[in-house]
């Protein structure tokens, strides 16, 4: 079985977190986790039924099978909590980045992270991996808790 590629999991998630995608983990978990036919969360968070599937793809091929990725949602979910979007898409449909005050095409927000704000970028990866490597210790502790 191949294993968890967590560093990949959780640049992806920042990445998209950070390009407006701030509803890829509900939208995942509603379909992965819970079942939600992928019409339903398409719909309700805005996207294509095919993007939505392609997230879940990445997703499983990073955790290394959709068992992994349905167990990993919740937890890719805590690590993200205060990650938010720097490049918002306003009333009218279109898409700011809030750091530098530029107009960008939807296509083109992952891109513009990726390329201009590399810095925001580290530290929100950085703060996810730190917030993993609390989760780590609490399940630790939690264990030998349980087994005294």
């Amino acid at each position: 079985m191949k294993p968890v590629d967590i560093k990949s999991l959780v640049n992806y998630v920042s990445l998209k977190i950070l390009g407006g995608g701030d509803y890829l983990l509900d939208a995942l978990e509603e379909y992965l986790v819970n079942g939600e036919g992928p019409a339903i969360v398409a719909h309700k968070y805005n996207i294509s039924k095919h993007q939505l599937r392609g997230y879940a793809q990445r997703i499983i091929e990073k955790s290394g099978n959709e068992m992994r990725a349905k167990k990993i949602i919740p937890i890719l979910q805590y690590l993200a909590k205060d990650i938010k979007p720097i490049v918002v898409r306003n009333d009218n449909g279109v898409y700011t980045c809030k750091v530098c005050n530029t107009m960008v095409a939807r296509e083109d927000t992952e891109e513009h992270v990726r390329k201009y704000h590399k810095d925001q970028l580290s530290l929100a990866i950085k703060k996810m991996m730190e917030r993993l490597e609390e989760y780590r210790a609490n399940k630790e502790k939690a264990v030998l808790v349980t087994a005294s």
